[in-house]
């Protein structure tokens, strides 16, 4: 994330001192190219949960409750590079490269863990995405709402969940911690937008947006990254059947275990769908 943002960083001054020199060598302008370079930053909420992958245990060992937790993966920032046309003042086409990472839920675990004093699931998701889109404007000068639709191509999709369990019922007290990691597949989806192109000279634009996307997922593995107790790391003890697992439309319930072979469990549909306030700046080249 990190070598994202110094990536940004570094073209968003590229871009600013080349519109500078452009507009330096062609002060009287008029007309200015119809591709642009924009780079944007961005939050939403998620507007779409899933259902079965958290849970919440209450009560005490005469009367308990488990109850579910809404996971909503939409909830989280964004970050895009996008390369755009205009064929006028009223149509265009754009492509861009979106990355999104999203901020956890805290559930409890899927399992109930006799004589766990505390056992908490956090769960969070990532999307990497290229989204084609057609462009409609106003066409007007200084200030200029425009509309985009596209599709949502999602090539990099993942999950982690961290599973952290405190049980002060052993001796010594003992404290567990579990990644796991799914991934595979592709989230395909739409994206609609609304915003307004603030003109700041002939070659920098600066615009606002609310943008509204939604995208499916269904991963294809699973893997346990990190595997650790009271700190100490334990992976290597864990097969590749309790470490892997492979989501699979139909699986066999009988027959002999292979522990050095993934585990099968049915696919599940995940939602990644995002309400969002998005800003920007878009170089006229």
């Amino acid at each position: 994330m990190k070598r994202s943002f110094l990536f940004v960083l570094i073209l968003l001054m590229a871009c600013s001192a080349f519109a500078q020199v452009q507009e330096a060598e062609h002060p009287q302008k008029k007309n200015p190219q119809k591709f642009y370079i924009g780079l944007g930053l961005g939050g939403g909420i998620s507007t779409a949960s899933s259902f079965d992958l958290l849970y919440k245990y209450s009560g005490n060992a005469s009367n308990q409750t488990v109850s579910v937790v809404p996971v909503g993966l939409g909830n989280g920032f964004n970050g895009s590079l996008s390369f755009g046309y205009w064929f006028n003042k009223y149509l265009g086409a754009e492509i861009a490269v979106s990355e999104f990472l999203g901020v956890a839920t805290k559930g409890d675990s899927v399992v109930h863990l006799i004589g766990a004093s505390k056992a908490t699931v956090k769960i969070r998701g990532g999307l990497l995405s290229v989204i084609p889109s057609i462009l409609i404007s106003a066409g007007l000068e200084k200030v200029n709402p425009y509309a985009r639709f596209g599709l949502l191509i999602g090539v990099l999709p993942n999950l982690v969940s961290k599973y952290n369990q405190d049980n002060s019922t052993t001796n010594p007290p003992e404290n567990k911690q579990i990644y796991n990691d799914y991934y595979g597949g592709v989230a395909l989806g739409y994206t609609a937008a609304g915003g307004v192109n603030f003109k700041l000279n002939d070659l920098i634009l600066f615009y606002v947006e609310l943008q509204f996307s939604h995208s499916t997922w269904s991963p294809s593995h699973s893997q346990i990254v990190k595997y650790t107790v009271n700190g100490e790391d334990r992976l290597a003890e864990l097969t590749t059947w309790q470490k892997e697992a492979d989501f699979v439309w139909e699986k066999n319930v009988s027959g002999t275990i292979d522990m050095t072979q993934p585990r099968q469990e049915l696919r599940k549909t995940i939602p990644f769908s995002t309400a969002s306030i998005n800003i920007g700046i878009k170089f006229r080249l």
